[in-house]
């Protein structure tokens, strides 16, 4: 329901574009199924995991229904008896009801007309958490277990307090919190015995610091400052708002990447050293990857990259569920030929580009992960039709959040 809201005015919403809910709907049922029919996945939905366990637990239950009476506000005459009145009546809401009050935190405003014994209502939902399907964000699940973060925009900010609420609920306490700066979960690829950390737009360098030092044990950690699109002549954070947008690991030594990206994005890598981390050295992220940890890149385009080609899960060793990146392209290039228009300074060079390169991928139907470069690889895919879904600027990666990895 909350994206509903979301839809009525995407910008604001932090969405790419407008799109169909009900498709959307039934996109994330597919990517679900995929999952678990697919390949035997365990999956949790985040709303059915905080219900079961309020239906164990009484403390959860009590909990919920705090939050719940917290969320919601009343304003205006007689809004101290209608509040002492939903203490009552929580009680008897249903799961899904509490579920939406949490997410769309609804304000009822009461007022009375001169001369008159009846009183309207006003229902305002302050900043419904529009983006709360895109579970990559509010934790990562490190090495040492989940760490919950502080998301950077306001519309956002409180999607984490649900997030952490469950994961605690469900007996699976998050070891850290990050509390100073920003950092979102999509900035987070974890790789072996080491781990890429991003930073810019959305993770800044104070929450980068606090989940070094609070929720990191990988021998080295490298972090990755957000680069500007090549093709831009100042910076879209939304182009490439976190690292999983440009970067995603497939298999083991194996890499999928814009590589202009990639060869631009300044790294810092950070070595362990007893309780700490040290500064070792500075590079790019291309050589990082390759002559550093040996990574053969399978390379994407700039539009796949626009049409979230290395926003895929993998589900093991060169096995991947990916947007159908064709089924995509062309939403995508409609799109952002509707920005060019309105900024060409800015965006013409960057659609000139995608719109050549749709010609060139859809006339030889190579669109990732239907490519030379991956087929040598040994990458086995799952497309998924997920065109609504993206229009909200994600794809498989951003809408999951893996909590055990083997």
């Amino acid at each position: 329901m909350e994206a509903f809201f979301g839809l009525l005015e995407p910008y604001a919403s932090l969405y790419e574009r407008v799109f169909s809910l009900s498709r959307a709907r039934h996109e994330h049922e597919e990517l679900v199924d995929t999952l678990r029919s697919g390949f035997g996945v365990h999956v949790d939905d985040l709303d059915q995991l905080l219900l079961q366990s309020a239906g164990r637990n009484p403390h959860v239950a009590a909990e919920l229904q705090d939050r719940v009476v917290e969320t919601i506000g009343f304003t205006g005459p007689g809004a101290t008896k209608a509040r002492i009145r939903f203490l009552d009546t929580v009680k008897r809401l249903d799961g899904e009801q509490l579920i939406q009050i949490l997410t769309l935190a609804p304000s009822l405003r009461f007022e009375r007309g001169r001369g008159s014994r009846s009183v309207a209502s006003y229902t305002t939902l302050r900043v419904p958490l529009t983006n709360l399907f895109f579970m990559r964000d509010q934790q990562a699940v490190t090495d040492r277990g989940i760490v919950i973060g502080r998301l950077a925009k306001p519309q956002r900010r409180r999607e984490t307090e649900i997030t952490s609420f469950a994961w605690r609920a469900s007996g699976e306490p998050p070891i850290a919190q990050v509390e100073r700066g920003t950092f979102e979960g999509g900035d987070f690829l974890p790789a072996g015995p080491f781990a890429l950390v991003g930073t810019g737009d959305r993770s800044n360098a104070t929450g980068v610091r606090e989940l070094m030092e609070k929720g990191l044990g990988f021998p080295e950690v490298a972090v990755v400052h957000q680069p500007r699109h090549p093709l831009l002549d100042r910076p879209d954070p939304m182009v490439n708002m976190h690292l999983d947008t440009y970067l995603n690991f497939p298999g083991d030594g194996i890499a999928v990447g814009h590589r202009e990206m990639l060869a631009s994005a300044r790294v810092e890598v950070y070595v362990r050293d007893a309780q700490t981390y040290h500064l070792l050295r500075e590079t790019t992220l291309l050589p990082y990857l390759e002559e550093d940890h040996g990574f053969r890149i399978i390379p994407i385009s700039t539009l796949e990259q626009l049409c979230y080609a290395s926003n895929f899960l993998t589900i093991r060793d060169r096995v991947i569920v990916v947007p159908d990146v064709a089924r995509n392209a062309e939403r995508v290039l409609t799109n952002l030929r509707q920005v060019a228009e309105r900024d060409p300074g800015r965006y013409h060079r960057l659609y000139l580009r995608a719109a050549r390169e749709f010609a060139e991928l859809r006339a030889e139907d190579r669109f990732f992960p239907r490519t030379p470069a991956a087929r040598d690889a040994g990458v086995q895919s799952v497309r998924v039709g997920l065109e609504n879904l993206t229009g909200a600027f994600g794809g498989a990666h951003c809408l999951t959040a893996t909590l055990e990895r083997a």
